[in-house]
């Protein structure tokens, strides 16, 4: 018997108003009902459970989303972005603004007090490094993301509700990681401590990977063809590689010329475009390519809960591609987003340097010769 069969009719043409009721009384069967969904084509049912279920059922439902859509099923219009947590949820909230371009992620975590005022703590952490900043205060609800837009002027997008259960979680790994470092903690814990606590007993998943982006290999790299685009998107206007690594790149073009000659366009266009490449499998590193994930999940959070579902399945697959890039097999070089680091700094030179770039040249025998002399 097949998956399908084991339902009845009335349970496989479920509708948005009742699907939440089917699945539950599927009860221990709830993932095969949306396997069975999506074998039927119940779009309506599938988006409603990707919504309400939980845990393995919803990650189900969100991969049979993608699933439909490759086949050219409609999916109706999404009422909400159900894993971004309502501000409106409880007196307990949190708000998340995205990394800069170091990968320093702000927290903001308050709760309203019986007095009225509404207790904050600003936290600044980065992965791998620890603690930057702690603030506490005391602000209306209203003028926490105003104080985050003055306090944060380059990032030209809100900061975003998140649960506190994850913040609290991100937030004790990343001191963990800063007393591990030997390194001194910033002051404002003791205050912040109601705020911060309890934390989850376990590690609390990252809501990006919750939202059950998952695709094939080859699926993801369809989708990422086009990820350079992705850079349009303020969280990541600013990324840019270090400044030593453009040097690097723009002597490694330098060496192309012969010496007291002009290349043609066509020629010089060429060298930049291979040393460009080179430079790309050169700085993404396994270590950096495992950060820039952890900023790709944040950043895909700000971006699914602006632009929604479409470019956030970009990120997804931009993240399972990097994942799996290698050295000798899908390298970096492969990867447009990742070019386009690159790519951006040398327009960028360009644009400073009024279509130029300052290229290292060597010098012609005969003018070093008379240099010397």
């Amino acid at each position: 018997m097949t998956q399908s069969a084991s339902f009845s009719a009335t349970d496989l043409a479920a509708t948005s108003e009742n699907a939440k009721a089917v699945l539950a009384a599927a009860g221990a069967r709830a993932e095969a009902l949306v396997a069975a969904w999506i074998k039927a084509g119940n779009a309506a049912a599938v988006l409603e459970a990707s919504e309400q279920a939980q845990g393995a059922t919803r990650k189900a439902a969100k991969r049979g989303l993608n699933v439909l859509k490759s086949r050219g099923v409609t999916i109706p219009e999404k009422r909400h972005v159900a894993s971004l947590q309502s501000e409106e949820a409880s007196e307990e909230q949190a708000l998340m603004l995205a990394p800069d371009p170091s990968g320093v992620v702000v927290f903001a975590l308050y709760r309203r007090s019986t007095t009225g005022k509404t207790r904050v703590c600003f936290v600044l952490l980065r992965d791998g490094q620890g603690i930057a900043r702690i603030e506490n205060g005391d602000l209306s609800t209203s003028k926490i993301k105003e104080q985050l837009r003055k306090a944060f002027p380059y990032a030209d997008y809100d900061a975003i509700p998140v649960s506190p259960a994850w913040a609290r979680s991100r937030i004790a790994s990343a001191r963990k990681t800063h007393v591990a470092r030997g390194l001194i903690e910033p002051l404002g814990f003791d205050t912040a401590e109601p705020l911060l606590t309890p934390v989850p007993a376990e590690a609390t998943a990252h809501p990006f990977d919750e939202e059950g982006f998952e695709f094939a290999d080859d699926d993801a790299r369809s989708m990422t063809a086009q990820s350079a685009s992705l850079h349009q998107q303020p969280e990541f206007r600013r990324l840019f590689p270090p400044a030593v690594e453009v040097d690097a790149l723009l002597r490694k073009v330098g060496e192309h010329f012969t010496p007291g000659q002009s290349p043609e366009p066509d020629a010089l266009a060429s060298w930049i475009k291979e040393e460009v490449a080179a430079a790309t499998d050169r700085y993404f590193t396994p270590e950096v390519r495992a950060d820039l994930s952890g900023l790709l999940k944040d950043s895909g959070l700000s971006i699914l809960s602006r632009e929604g579902e479409s470019v956030a399945l970009q990120v997804a697959a931009l993240i399972q591609v990097i994942g799996k890039a290698g050295l000798i097999t899908e390298p970096p070089r492969e990867i447009p987003f990742l070019r386009g680091y690159f790519e951006k700094a040398i327009s960028l030179l360009a644009a400073q340097n009024r279509g130029g770039l300052p290229i290292p040249v060597p010098t012609a025998p005969e003018q070093a010769t008379a240099s010397a002399g």
